[in-house]
């Protein structure tokens, strides 16, 4: 008879996923997973497989909710331009939250890439896919409603935001002021007037 775990699975997910998100893939020991989660090694072995299984969870889980928060940012906007604003704002907001870690768990990730087998670099690679996709997708609906002219370049704008919003985040990794990401956000915002 199988032994039932007495433990919460999600909220030990959870806590991995804090812990790899403060501290990044290579600095998380097990020592400060047996520490976070409240388990033991041999249970964290159990529940999610060794080091590198138990980060692809975390790592999974983390890109969910961010594109399901990029994906409501977006949504709720009435016009292309307000929905970058807000999804600029978002990231913004985001980094200076005190309930969450700094940073980023797909860029720390990102600049620790040669830690990574295929897979993990897939899963932070088709981030960055889907959040240049959902932003074409919004100026390619801007320039059906007439908000940007015909010839508007949504593709390589879309990308130039998806970099620009990478950027604010490694900035704010690097200890500089929530200005300086505001400067950011406003030259990226003059980027939808072809400026």
């Amino acid at each position: 008879m199988a032994r039932t775990r007495k433990f919460d699975e999600n909220q030990a997910l959870d806590a991995a996923l804090r812990l790899f998100w403060e501290k990044g893939y290579v600095a998380t020991s097990l020592q400060d997973l047996e520490k976070g989660t409240g388990l033991n090694r041999a249970s964290i072995y159990n529940a999610f497989g060794n080091k590198r299984s138990l980060f692809k969870k975390c790592l999974t889980l983390y890109v969910g909710r961010v594109q399901a928060m990029l994906e409501g940012v977006i949504g709720t906007a009435t016009s292309s331009r307000e929905a970058i604003k807000n999804w600029l704002a978002c990231v913004i907001d985001f980094q200076f939250n005190q309930e969450t870690p700094s940073g980023c768990l797909v860029i720390l990730s990102a600049l620790e890439r040669h830690q990574h087998d295929r897979e993990t670099r897939e899963i932070v690679t088709a981030l960055f896919r889907r959040e240049q996709e959902v932003i074409q997708k919004v100026l390619e609906e801007g320039v059906q409603r007439g908000e940007f002219p015909a010839d508007f370049d949504c593709v390589g704008v879309a990308w130039a935001i998806t970099s620009a919003t990478s950027g604010m985040v490694v900035l704010s990794m690097a200890d500089l002021p929530v200005s300086a990401l505001q400067e950011v956000f406003r030259s990226t915002m003059r980027l939808l007037d072809g400026k």
